[in-house]
């Protein structure tokens, strides 16, 4: 039931409630033009704005300086980099960038590590950052100056959030407008009330902070007063009435005297029974410990700072070494990263993106050099490292994540060859239906595929048979040595690759006794091969084919014998087994199970996996290498019926083959031509370092040059299908078999000339001609540094050496102030000269007392280097032919120090 109250009482409690409406915002806006409900503004919480004044913003608090210290010492741990993402998805840092070095150095007063203690202590107290962009003349960014956050406010209107800024300096007046785009704003988060504006952690806890303010005052008040509490004094028998009103007061003087100022803790005498009564809390009533802590606790939380890293007691008690190594660990993921990424995505786009365009890239704190997270790396090799031992993930896939590069070379799986796929019930997968019986009946099994090739591009080909448990690969430190495929142990090395060849080609002799084929095993195998071809002449087989795979049925029965089913009783059958589906294979175009052996299939055959450049070079025996390089020596029987006669062959891209003689049908990659013809072009002195016969061991067997194949590969681009040009097809194909191994440069310019990709792949060849750019472009540079001077002297002898030593200081002078447009000592003479003759034909010069030929020629200099660096004219151009080629008022006319040199 609403109570009785007249007219005058509803609208006095109208006016009064409004009073109190408009009383309790106004506590707020002292901190902000919001209304947001903080514990120092509502009536539960209520703190004078007195008080609130003296709290400020919270900053000088001892708890929140502890914190803010910690935030921001840990903030400056890594350093700023701008990075770019290649086409490869690698992060590549951009060395030298001049935000690199802008934000190491902001202003001449100012370290990069006081600039992140600012970010941190404004975005932290305030809620927003500012720096202003000190441009210079020309209006790039020369340095980054911090802004007091109080005076800045932020405008906008109603189309736009931020227009600009305006900066109250302290001696007041009007503002300082400042423009977007020259203030880097970061903010905390983002204010409810105003968008424009970040978020304050601080605000939320100014209750808390004042409390322990208030702690401490108690505290250094007692600790002042000699821990003397205050006390009532009062007679203990008033039956005389008491003391009065001066004796009370001369009473009060007298323990004040005594217990207070220096005089604290002395002996006082009264003259009566008094009692002594405490009025105020004992610290141990107080619990100041635990007063003191809660603020601590609020203030550490807000922050995101563990109150162990800050040393507040509020953590020391459970402070051990782990877990402050943990909370160190958890601090830097939790709040650290995000305010790193917070702050570099403000600066890539306020800064970098505005004054430093650069395609892709981006601003980006180094994680890698904050220590809390180099446990993390430790975590990290080890979990990728047990994932490339695994099989199940690549080596170029590993490196990617621990930031390293990658490239084609490194898309490669390591797994042991002892390893087996089985089904979901236990059995070897390749042991079940892998081969069909043969035509006798009987039941004969694959053995399974062996393991992938892993083997690392850097092994260099060893065009000769090789054993099939061992194989010759240069090391990185150029030697050549003889390793063991199963455990990589390395047999011996030598200097140069004969000699390891030799070492090899004697252990051969003894393994290809012992891994013979029986006669009989090749009289089956070639009943085979001649049945096949028979009824299957579109895609041949080989004898050296079929005894390839019977040779890696035989290797997979004795080195996996538990896999071997009971009704298969030798090696024998379980390798003409696997013989049987690579034949069903070859003639249907399809396996009964999983795919093997596809690199002993015709390159023209749709399961083949010979298209690749890239052989497998881990299991590799004498019928194998047969098969893969399609060698001369190929064994085939004498009844074989072929359906083409071998002369009427292309042997194309190896012998036996009958596909057409082009590129496109080659075992090796070709290398893009528009590069190849830049670096002709562009870059001679790379170009003629190799390929041009002699001695450099580039050329093929019958001296045919790099340098005539380039042209041959020049024509073959343009569409000419000769012979000559098919020659060289051919030719290339023999050239690169033999050379795939080049790592140095002046092979690799080689392979680049014959059109052709080394095994180290396309971006290593490129580094290597890069490396080489660089050193060429040095000397160009001191080159062309060389003859300008002998030019400038030259030039110099055309005037007096006054007029020389004149010129020359301007140069100097303008060369360093405005190095964008450049000039030289003959530049300058070739203006004085033209001066000279103006005065010449200038007969009211001549009759001036004041004028002479010499001040005409520096007038016009001057002349000249005002417009070279403001790029424009005082008044007439002239002399625009003098100009760089790239200043905007230069003409078209060819250079005078071009043409004089």
């Amino acid at each position: 039931m609403a109570e009785d109250k007249n007219r005058f009482q509803k609208a006095f409690d109208a006016l009064r409630g409004r009073e109190q409406k408009v009383r309790q915002s106004s506590y707020n806006q002292s901190f902000g033009n919001d209304t947001s409900v903080y514990g120092y503004n509502t009536s539960a919480g209520f703190w004078e704005s007195d008080q609130l004044k003296e709290i400020g913003d919270g900053s000088g608090n001892s708890a929140v300086i502890a914190c803010l210290n910690v935030l921001s010492t840990a903030f400056s741990e890594p350093t700023l980099n701008v990075v770019k993402q290649d086409s490869f998805g690698n992060i590549e840092k951009q060395q030298n960038h001049p935000i690199t070095k802008l934000y190491s150095r902001p202003n001449p007063f100012m370290s990069a590590g006081l600039l992140n203690h600012y970010i941190v202590l404004a975005i932290n107290t305030i809620g927003d950052a500012f720096i202003f962009k000190n441009r210079n003349k020309s209006g790039q960014v020369v340095q980054l100056v911090p802004i007091m956050p109080g005076m800045v406010q932020v405008r906008g209107n109603e189309t736009e959030l931020i227009t600009h800024y305006e900066y109250f300096q302290s001696g007041g007046g009007e503002p300082l407008i400042i423009p977007v785009d020259d203030m880097v704003h970061i903010r905390q988060g983002i204010d409810p009330n105003d968008h424009r504006r970040g978020h304050a952690p601080l605000k939320g806890v100014l209750r808390e902070i004042l409390g322990d303010e208030a702690a401490g005052q108690w505290s250094a008040a007692l600790l002042h007063n000699m821990a003397v509490p205050g006390v009532v004094l009062s007679p203990r028998n008033d039956s005389l009435g008491g003391p009065t009103r001066e004796e009370a007061e001369a009473i009060s003087e007298s323990y004040k005297t005594k217990f207070g100022g220096n005089n604290r803790g002395a002996p006082m005498v009264l003259s009566g029974s008094m009692n002594v009564d405490v009025v105020s809390f004992s610290p141990d009533q107080m619990k100041l410990q635990e007063l003191r802590r809660l603020p601590e606790e609020r203030i550490s939380a807000v922050l995101g700072v563990p109150a162990i890293l800050a040393g507040l007691g509020a953590g020391l008690d459970s402070a051990t070494y782990n877990n402050t190594s943990e909370l160190r660990e958890f601090f830097t993921e939790q709040k650290l990263i995000p305010m790193w990424k917070t702050v570099a995505n403000e600066l890539s786009h306020q800064l970098l993106s505005k004054d430093f365009p650069d395609g892709e890239a981006k601003c980006e704190f180094d994680y890698t050099e904050v220590r809390a997270l180099q446990e993390d790396m430790d975590e990290l090799y080890k979990r990728v490292n047990t994932g490339v031992q695994g099989g199940w993930i690549t080596i170029g896939e590993a490196r990617k994540v621990v930031g390293l590069e990658a490239d084609d070379k490194h898309d490669i799986y390591l797994r042991p060859l002892n390893t087996v796929q089985i089904t979901s019930d236990g059995q070897p997968l390749l042991d079940r239906d892998r081969f069909s019986p043969d035509e006798e009946g009987k039941d004969l099994l694959g053995s399974g595929d062996l393991a992938e090739s892993t083997r690392d591009n850097r092994i260099v080909r060893n065009e000769e048979p090789r054993g099939e448990e061992k194989y010759v690969a240069q090391m990185p430190n150029g030697s050549w040595c003889v390793i063991g495929h199963d455990d990589e142990e390395v047999i011996k090395c030598f200097k140069t690759k004969p000699e390891a060849d030799r070492y090899l080609a004697d252990m051969k002799k003894s393994y290809d006794e012992k891994a013979s084929i029986s006669a009989r095993i090749k009289k089956i195998l070639q009943g085979k091969v001649t049945a096949h071809n028979e009824k299957t002449p579109k895609h041949r087989a080989t004898y050296g084919m079929l005894a390839a795979s019977f040779r890696r049925g035989v290797g997979a029965y004795n080195t996996n014998p538990g896999s071997v089913r009971p009704t298969v009783t030798s090696s024998d059958q379980w390798a003409l087994a696997r013989v049987n589906g690579l034949l069903h294979a070859l003639r249907t175009g399809r396996f009964k199970n999983k795919p093997y052996d596809t690199d002993l299939l015709p390159s023209s055959h749709p399961l083949s996996s010979k298209k690749s450049y890239e052989i497998d070079e881990i299991n590799v025996s004498y019928e194998e290498a047969e098969v893969l390089y399609e060698s001369d020596f190929e064994i085939e029987p004498e009844n074989i019926k072929a359906d083409k006669a071998k002369k009427d062959r292309t042997n194309f891209p190896s012998p036996g083959d009958d596909m057409q003689v082009r590129i496109s049908n080659s075992k090796y990659k070709q290398f893009p031509f528009s590069y190849a013809k830049d670096l002709k072009e562009n870059w001679p002195e790379i170009w003629r370092l190799a390929g041009r016969g002699g001695k450099d061991g580039f050329d093929d067997e019958k001296g045919f040059t790099g340098d005539d194949a380039y042209r041959n590969w020049a024509k073959y681009q343009s569409g000419d299908r000769s012979e000559s040009v098919l020659n060289w097809v051919r030719r290339r194909e023999r050239f690169m078999g033999r050379h795939q191994g080049n790592t140095r440069l002046n092979g690799t310019i080689a392979n680049i000339k014959w059109g052709g990709v080394s095994n180290i792949g396309l971006s290593a060849m490129k580094k290597i001609i890069a490396e080489r750019k660089e050193l060429v472009r040095s000397r160009r540079k001191k080159a062309l540094d060389t003859q300008s001077q002998i030019l400038d002297e030259v030039f110099s002898k055309k005037v007096s050496k006054n007029v020389s030593s004149i010129l020359a200081n301007k140069v100097t002078i303008h060369n360093a102030s405005y190095p964008l447009f450049k000039t030289n000592l003959r530049t300058l003479v070739a203006v004085f000269d033209r001066g000279h003759v103006a005065y010449e034909g200038n007969e009211a010069a001549k009759k001036d007392a004041n004028s002479s030929a010499d001040h005409w020629g520096l007038a016009r200099v001057n002349g000249f280097l005002y417009a070279l660096s403001k790029g424009l004219f005082k008044r007439k151009p002239y002399d625009v032919d003098l100009l760089p080629s790239l200043h905007p008022l230069s003409s078209d006319v060819e250079k005078v120090s071009r043409s004089n040199s």
